[in-house]
């Protein structure tokens, strides 16, 4: 990309973005001028703070919810503070960031000014550069007040529909011995779903307010010093990640009419309900097949407008060339500054932070060969566990769940528990694993320990509503008919169709 400037460049300007075409002006970027200029911040946002608590239970309840990581934390507080210098802002606009530990390349910003970037990010980013213009992207939504429509609905709603793929994915290789090609076949679909739900699912802003974010963000880490050209180096990561889902969703979409037609011959019932045969069916492999299918169609048919809502990523970097070649065709490029995990980096937290992410790495690879035997070997995987499992990364819910689900496929019981038990003590455990070991507690009928678990992951995720089901299930087990009875009204208060069909079949409404 270096050399690429090089040859584009006039006079070390910004004529590198004209080889990018010079796109209609988008809804959000001003007319004339920089959005930095015009900005004219609200005067209170002490409301929007009201939500922070709702909106890091629900994120908690997400993929492996955050990295226990303070210096991480502190790093990217850090590039925050460096983008916002100099910036009049009132002193109830408080912004903060987590680092989820997903592997897909996302940023997000909720309603509150909680900044979400993931761990898939971190890996796939080149500079620090980088790193500042999605900061600054996500923070000028926050800045201009932007809410997603329904965002803590359809946030909710993400939670139950990826919460219950993965517990398909895991039910389903728990009965893999007996598995029918039907049931593998099942299998791909829902990590199909599985994947898709950290691309798709997510509630987008419009198209106005992503064109809006692209211009104050750039603004933002060009005041910061840094260098223009990463913010189109993230569009075509972007665009990667998007090409990616579509595929995804492209096979996905082939599977669940293979499999729907396969049930039908089989003389399987798939007309059960969205997502409602998560808890009737028990060890069933064909209520598992019917999830699968019947998740698929909620998930990305159910939200497709939100995911084609806002410009492609290449429409995107054509219109944000156009806003710097007429804003900022003058201005010098500098030399991006590294990341503190890159070879380059000098910085004191190199060797803490770059021991993080290689392990996070590592885990990824193990949770590949789980998915996917052809991905690697049985050797690499056992090595990548006992690596990632270790200092400084010893207690994280992503190394310990993907040790966990390793040991789960040799049928090594006892070390699957174990590393499920260790990271439900750790400082961040996500719901999965704690959903993942209540199955266990159910399954020896250990009602006592379940409900204990339960109420702990209540607090912890502040009673979201993709812990319910479960509770309902425990609770059913148990004999508390009673508390059941009064538990299945805080589904139906959410208004999510879905989840009410669940909690309803875990309550035996069937």
């Amino acid at each position: 990309m270096r050399k690429a400037i090089a040859v584009l460049a006039v006079c070390g300007s910004l004529a590198v973005f004209t080889s990018r075409s010079l796109a209609a002006q988008g809804d959000g970027y001003p007319a004339t001028g920089k959005a930095i200029d015009q900005l004219v911040p609200a005067a209170d946002y002490t409301p929007a703070l009201q939500g922070r608590s709702l909106a890091l239970g629900i994120l908690r309840s997400r993929a492996q919810g955050f990295v226990p990581s303070q210096q991480l934390h502190d790093y990217a507080k850090g590039v925050l503070v460096r983008l916002l210098k100099g910036v009049t802002l009132p002193p109830s606009f408080k912004p903060e960031v987590r680092i989820l530990a997903a592997p897909e390349f996302a940023g997000e910003c909720t309603p509150d000014g909680t900044l979400v970037v993931t761990v898939g990010l971190l890996e796939q980013i080149e500079n620090e550069d980088e790193l500042a213009f999605v900061m600054g992207h996500e923070v000028a939504h926050a800045i201009y007040r932007h809410e997603a429509k329904n965002w803590a609905k359809k946030s909710q709603y993400y939670a139950v529909v990826n919460g219950t793929s993965r517990d398909a994915v895991a039910q389903s290789a728990l009965i893999a011995a007996s598995a029918t090609p039907y049931l593998g076949s099942v299998i791909n679909l829902a990590r199909h779903l599985e994947k898709l739900s950290d691309n798709v699912l997510m509630p987008q802003m419009e198209r106005g307010q992503e064109d809006a974010a692209d211009a104050l963000g750039f603004d933002l880490m060009i005041r910061a010093g840094y260098d223009p050209e990463a913010s189109l180096a993230v569009m075509d990561k972007l665009a990667e990640q998007e090409a990616e889902a579509s595929k995804a969703a492209a096979e996905a979409k082939a599977a669940q009419k293979e499999n729907s037609a396969e049930a039908k011959a089989n003389g399987i019932n798939i007309g059960m309900g969205v997502l409602g045969v998560v808890i009737s069916g028990g060890t069933s492999p064909w209520a598992w097949a019917n999830l699968a299918i019947a998740a698929f169609g909620a998930a990305v048919d159910g939200m497709a407008e939100d995911a084609t809502s806002h410009h492609p990523a290449t429409e995107r970097a054509n219109l944000l060339s156009a806003y710097a070649y007429r804003e900022y065709r003058t201005l010098v490029f500098v030399d991006p500054t590294p990341v503190p995990w890159s070879p380059a980096s000098t910085s004191p937290l190199k060797t803490q932070l770059t021991g993080l992410l290689s392990h996070y790495t590592m885990a990824e690879d193990a949770a590949a060969y789980v998915a996917d035997r052809t991905q690697g070997t049985d050797s690499g995987a056992r090595v990548s566990v006992a690596t990632s499992t270790g200092m400084p990364t010893s207690n994280h819910a992503y190394t310990e769940f993907v040790a966990a689900e390793y040991y789960q496929l040799g049928r090594q019981n006892a070390l699957f528990e174990a590393a499920l038990l260790k990271a439900v003590s750790g400082p961040e455990p996500s719901w999965e694993v704690y959903s993942r070991l209540l199955d266990i507690y159910i399954g020896r009928h250990d009602y006592v320990k379940a409900q204990a678990l339960m109420d702990e992951a209540v607090k912890r995720f502040d009673n979201s509503p993709v812990l319910l089901p479960k509770r309902i299930e425990i609770l059913r087990a148990a004999g508390r008919q009673a508390d059941v009875v009064a538990l299945v009204p805080q589904c139906e208060k959410y208004g999510i169709e879905e989840l009410t069909d669940i909690c309803h079949r875990a309550a035996g409404k069937v």
